[in-house]
């Protein structure tokens, strides 16, 4: 079977469609897939279609659906993360995505990296990139959608639902107790930058019923701690 995935703009109307652009140049300069073999698409929606590559042309790729499929994860997830140095931040995105989560909200927090609206606006876009790439490469079929960063108030007085949960260190209840009592459809996490979440966004947390977790004894990394914890919940929730 194939290990070719690429990203479809549009969702194809008829059986017979084509590629073109980015994803026509991977295809056939990249990838120098030829007609005869077979390739997934998605566009980012939960749907996957399996097609066979009927016809490569210099400007596009005439396509055949096979099958059509729907990526069914139990639970929906969505990650918090305090705004963290551009390399790290780009690695959360991308292994993120690869979790199956939905969507990402970046947070400035007290601890968070400063960064003028101009670079943010920069990261988004390529945020954006990295995310469809790591869509991909793991076959996925759940495009997270990146939010604009907005500050930690900003984001607990929007409508919250699902179980909500934040990263903790000091607290006493494990993560994986968890687990096994929990099984909900859609789940908010929230982890702070370096240095973690101060004591204050802590307790604001809790007043908009976030539960503290601990993974356990070891201080981790931001980037370590995100993935730690979502490869811990997509296992237990959704795989």
């Amino acid at each position: 079977m194939t290990s070719n995935q690429f990203f479809l703009k549009r969702w194809p109307e008829k059986n017979r469609f084509w590629l073109e652009g980015e994803e026509h140049h991977h295809l056939s300069r990249v990838a120098r897939i030829k007609a005869g073999e077979k390739i997934w698409l998605t566009d980012g929606r939960k749907r996957r279609l399996l097609a066979e590559v009927v016809k490569v042309e210099e400007e596009k790729t005439w396509l055949q659906t096979l099958a059509i499929e729907e990526e069914k994860l139990k639970a929906s997830l969505q990650l918090g993360f305090g705004l963290t140095k551009p390399q790290t931040a780009d690695f959360i995105i991308q292994k993120v995505t690869e979790l199956g989560v939905s969507e990402i909200q970046p947070l400035i927090t007290k601890r968070a990296l400063n960064i003028s609206a101009e670079r943010l606006e920069a990261r988004l876009g390529r945020w954006q990139k990295i995310a469809q790439a790591a869509l991909k490469q793991s076959k996925g079929a759940v495009l997270p959608v990146i939010r604009c960063p907005e500050t930690l108030e900003q984001f607990l007085s929007s409508e919250l639902q699902g179980l909500r949960l934040y990263l903790d260190e000091d607290s006493q209840v494990y993560l994986k107790k968890i687990l096994l009592t929990e099984q909900p459809d859609r789940v908010i996490l929230i982890v702070g930058p370096e240095g973690g979440l101060a004591q204050e966004e802590k307790l604001k947390l809790r007043e908009k019923n976030f539960q503290g977790v601990s993974l356990g004894q070891r201080i981790l990394k931001t980037e370590t701690a995100i993935i730690s914890a979502l490869a811990m919940i997509s296992h237990f929730w959704n795989w």
